[in-house]
Order: C-alpha cells, then sequence, then structure tokens
C-alpha cells in the first residue's frame, strides 16, 4: 500500500510541476486567424491556418459549429502546452448537403490563466 502511494504522490508531484503557473504573466495569447478568411464562401475541403504566441500557452481549443443549430463539424484541440510560437493547419471535408453559415471558434489559454478566443463567420458548401 505504501508503495502505491508513493507512486500516486510523485505522479502528482510531476504533473504539477510540469504545469507551472505564471502568476506574473498578465498578458493573453495573441491569436491570428489566417484561414479562413471572414466572410469566405468554401466548397469542399476547408483549410485552417491558425498562429499563436505568448510567452507560455497552456491550451488551445478551435471549433466549428454551424450557425443554424450549434453542431460541430470540426474540432481539435492540439498541444500547444509550454509553446511560445505555435503554427496550427488542419484540413477537413464538412458534409453539408447545401451552403451552410458556420463560425470557427479558437480559444487560448496561457498558465497565467489569461485567455484569448477569436472568432471567423464563413459559409461551407457541399
Amino acid at each position: 500500500m505504501q508503495i502505491k502511494s508513493f507512486l500516486f504522490a510523485a505522479f502528482c508531484f510531476t504533473t504539477l510541476a510540469a504545469c507551472h503557473h505564471h502568476e506574473d504573466d498578465i498578458t493573453a495569447p495573441a491569436i491570428t486567424i489566417e484561414n479562413p478568411t471572414e466572410g469566405a464562401s468554401i466548397s469542399g475541403e476547408v483549410h485552417v491556418h491558425i498562429h499563436v504566441t505568448d510567452e507560455s500557452l497552456h491550451e488551445m481549443d478551435v471549433k466549428v459549429t454551424k450557425d443554424s443549430d450549434g453542431s460541430e463539424l470540426f474540432t481539435a484541440s492540439p498541444a500547444v502546452h509550454d509553446e511560445t510560437d505555435y503554427h496550427f493547419e488542419a484540413y477537413f471535408t464538412p458534409s453539408v448537403a447545401a451552403e451552410t453559415a458556420v463560425t470557427m471558434t479558437v480559444t487560448v489559454i496561457d498558465h497565467g490563466d489569461n485567455s484569448s478566443t477569436k472568432t471567423v463567420k464563413f459559409t461551407v458548401k457541399p
């Protein structure tokens, strides 16, 4: 039983030590959505290009949802932990029967618990 407790304590310490909190960081991450662009009309494959910078990134989420009902067409949570300059690229082909208005939302959190969110509205076609 002592070995299990020791291993659990070592795991917790290692996990907490690896994810350090930056209390002096008051600057939110910078997000640049390079593609798709606001108001674009895209047929077939959607190319996603995002650039994120910060002194110590922690988490990032990317979602593309239908404006009509909020259902997800694409989602990603790339590993950005401790990165300072991160480029995200992905490609997906949305399954839609007709031209559909969508919103891509990018949310990034750094180790100082500062967060940034950016959105881009565009349409996709089959």
